[in-house]
């Protein structure tokens, strides 16, 4: 019996989101899969959505194109910052009630508590060999769990999207790299990753994986 496919798919809130949430989508899978499926899974790329969440087409642009993303995959994972929970959570349940109807991918809010940077700031380590020119002089988060707690002001030290441009400049080019080497383990240690893993379990356990 051959290894059974999975296809993921991403509707991300921007392009800069993009590169680390698509890699990190499909280690997170093979170690889940590895780890509790009753038969060998082949997790392929992540599909990502040309239009995004919270793009200018409008909410029903996103949705269309969402929904023609999610019936060629198996999971879709709609992302945005805490601040736009509400808009994924919707598109999450539109792409829900559709599925009722035909054969599709189970929907996934992937929200980070604050933001994406704060998923790239929870190992400094990782940081530190796969961010060319890295400057973690300033790094103020004592434990992993440190970059979510209350820092949402934009004049905190510790806001997360400040400390990732002084970290690694405005660009997000190295997040890839990044994905591929940043310990799950220390992930795990911040509720909104805890949350997100359970809710991909689910959908996993929904489509017969595990």
């Amino acid at each position: 019996m051959g290894d059974r496919p999975l296809v993921p798919a991403l509707v991300a809130e921007g392009p800069s989101d993009e590169p680390f949430l698509a890699t990190l989508i499909v280690r997170q899978l093979e170690e889940l899969l590895i780890a509790k499926a009753p038969r060998r899974v082949q997790v392929f790329a992540c599909e990502v959505s040309p239009v995004r969440i919270t793009g200018s087409g409008g909410a029903q642009a996103v949705i269309e194109t969402a929904w023609e993303l999610a019936q060629d995959c198996d999971l879709i994972f709609a992302h945005s910052d805490e601040k736009e929970r509400d808009t994924a959570e919707k598109l999450v349940a539109e792409l829900h009630a559709r599925a009722q109807q035909a054969k599709a991918a189970v929907p996934v809010v992937l929200v980070p508590i604050r933001m994406t940077e704060s998923w790239m700031l929870a190992d400094r380590q990782a940081i530190a060999r796969c961010v060319a020119g890295a400057d973690l002089g300033a790094y103020p988060y004592k434990t992993p769990a440190d970059v979510e707690k209350a820092h949402n002001s934009p004049g905190h030290p510790a806001y997360a999207k400040q400390v990732w441009q002084a970290i690694a400049g405005c660009g997000h080019e190295s997040t890839d790299l990044l994905a591929q080497h940043i310990d799950l383990r220390l992930l795990s240690q911040l509720p909104s990753y805890q949350r997100w893993l359970a809710d991909t379990e689910e959908a996993l356990k929904a489509k017969g994986f595990l």
